[in-house]
């Protein structure tokens, strides 16, 4: 019998899935100090590493959109568990460049899997804008409980241990995986809407979107270092990614607040002053007080963003195909931004990747921002759409 929608133990394995999915890009200073520690690469070499882990995971997502609905759920849940154990198992037993990148693309590719699974679970539950909230909301905490807790993990087992341990919970993780429907009641029906795509708004959200995520990724992917270079303790250090985290569930629920009663141009613009606040204060001189301000505005006005980009991408498309490319794109946006900031780094000097974070968000949101104002326009002859 086909499960007509997603009952509680599949909406718990699906948030479970895309949690561990997400875990890479939601603790990324984290993971970025992990490798470090493990490896002793030098920060560059770190930022290309996460890029190659991120961008593997976009790449997946993107190859995802074209699986589930043709494969089984189950079967593409437990396939990306098992990449995502075997490159943590992998990582772990690893000290140069090259291996670390490899193990990386592997965990990788079955993060992105998992997210784009999680994904098409949740667009099948009873009421999906919930169930997406849950999500973030538990992402976020046990994000910022990973973050608080690394430093100590790493100071009491090591880092290896800790990358075993991953692979130890991806593997348990499987067990959920029968939870899961084995595909999508909407795909099995065969009502398909015929409506068009507002390639005008589509445009503006995936390019703004893009751009947006890399200037987020240049400075979260360095979190972490940057307290490292301002003498600050890594405890500290933890406790500050770890309240920032747990700020980013207070963006999310805000934007659901708001939404309705503030336009997402200036709910935007909002997101990106506090995001720019961020930048700045981790520029130059970090004091504790700093970092942790810094951290605090950064993951609240990004997490306040994140909402508004999405609804404007599913607006775009009600069949939901332009907000699936946003997964994708967004990922390989976050992705790349370690890895320009790793090309703009003279020492430990991050003004230049502040400054080009700086550029590139009020790039994004111009164009975000100008997408939402020409919907309202009459769309071109010949092209039918959205119409505000």
């Amino acid at each position: 019998m086909t499960q007509s929608r997603l009952d509680s133990f599949g909406l718990a394995a699906a948030i479970t899935l895309g949690t561990l999915g997400g875990l890479t890009i939601m603790a990324l200073p984290g993971f970025v100090g992990l490798v470090g520690s493990l490896s002793k690469l030098d920060d560059q070499s770190l930022g290309y590493v996460a890029s190659w882990d991120i961008n593997a995971m976009a790449a997946a997502i993107g190859l995802g959109a074209f699986l589930v609905p043709r494969f089984n759920w189950k079967h593409l849940a437990l396939l990306s568990l098992a990449l995502m154990a075997v490159g943590n198992g992998w990582t772990a037993s690893c000290q140069d460049y090259l291996p670390i990148v490899l193990s990386r693309v592997c965990a990788g590719g079955g993060e992105g899997l998992a997210i784009a699974v999680s994904f098409a679970a949740l667009g099948s539950a009873p009421n999906p804008d919930r169930a997406f909230g849950i999500y973030l909301v538990i992402g976020q905490t046990v994000s910022a409980g990973i973050l608080v807790l690394l430093p100590l993990l790493e100071a009491g087992i090591g880092p290896s241990a800790i990358f075993v341990g991953y692979a130890l919970v991806f593997a348990t993780a499987s067990l959920l995986a029968r939870w899961l429907p084995a595909r999508s009641p909407a795909l099995s029906s065969g009502l398909a809407s015929a409506a068009p795509v507002d390639k005008r708004l589509a445009v503006a959200g995936l390019l703004g979107a893009f751009i947006y995520f890399i200037a987020q990724g240049a400075m979260w992917g360095y979190f972490d270092r940057i307290g490292a270079a301002n003498g600050i303790d890594p405890e500290i250090v933890g406790q500050a990614m770890g309240i920032s985290s747990f700020s980013g569930t207070g963006g999310a629920l805000l934007a659901v607040i708001l939404c309705s009663r503030v336009s997402r141009s200036w709910l935007l613009i909002f997101s990106g002053v506090l995001s720019l606040g961020s930048f700045w204060l981790l520029a130059g001189d970090v004091t504790v007080t700093a970092l942790f301000t810094a951290g605090i505005l950064f993951n609240f006005g990004w997490n306040a963003a994140m909402p508004l980009l999405s609804g404007l991408c599913s607006e775009a498309d009600c069949r939901g195909r332009v907000v699936v490319a946003m997964g994708s794109i967004q990922t390989v946006g976050f992705g790349l931004g370690p890895a320009l900031t790793a090309m703009l780094l003279t020492g430990r000097n991050y003004v230049p990747a502040a400054w080009m974070s700086t550029a590139m968000l009020v790039i994004g949101l111009a164009i975000v921002v100008a997408g939402l104002k020409m919907r309202s326009l009459p769309a071109p002859l010949g092209q039918e759409g959205y119409s505000a």
